[in-house]
C-alpha cells in the first residue's frame, strides 16, 4: 500500500516469534500480524514512558526528602575558607 511514512522490515528472529506469541494471547481478535506488531510497540512505548515517569517521581520525591536537611551545617565563610588554600 503507498504511504508518505517511512517503512520498517522486521525479521522473524526468535525474539520477534516469541513477542507475536504473547502478542496473540493478549489480543487474540487481532489476525494480522503487522496489527500485533503496532500493538506491541504502542505497548512498550507506553511502559517506557511509564518508567521513565517514575523514575522522575522517585527522583523528585528523594530531593524533596533532603531538600532543607543540611542547612546550618557549614559557616556562611565556609567556601572562603575552602578557596583560600586552592592555588590560582
Amino acid at each position: 500500500m503507498p504511504t508518505k511514512h517511512a517503512r520498517t522490515n522486521l525479521t522473524h528472529t526468535p525474539q520477534v516469534k516469541h513477542a507475536l506469541e504473547v502478542a496473540r494471547m493478549h489480543w487474540p481478535n487481532e489476525d494480522r500480524e503487522s496489527a500485533l506488531l503496532l500493538n506491541l510497540l504502542e505497548a512498550g512505548a507506553k511502559a517506557l514512558e511509564a518508567g521513565e515517569q517514575s523514575t522522575a517521581e522517585r527522583r523528585r520525591a528523594r530531593i524533596l526528602d533532603t531538600a532543607g536537611r543540611y542547612t546550618g551545617l557549614y559557616e556562611a565563610d565556609y567556601l572562603d575558607q575552602v578557596r583560600e588554600g586552592w592555588a590560582e
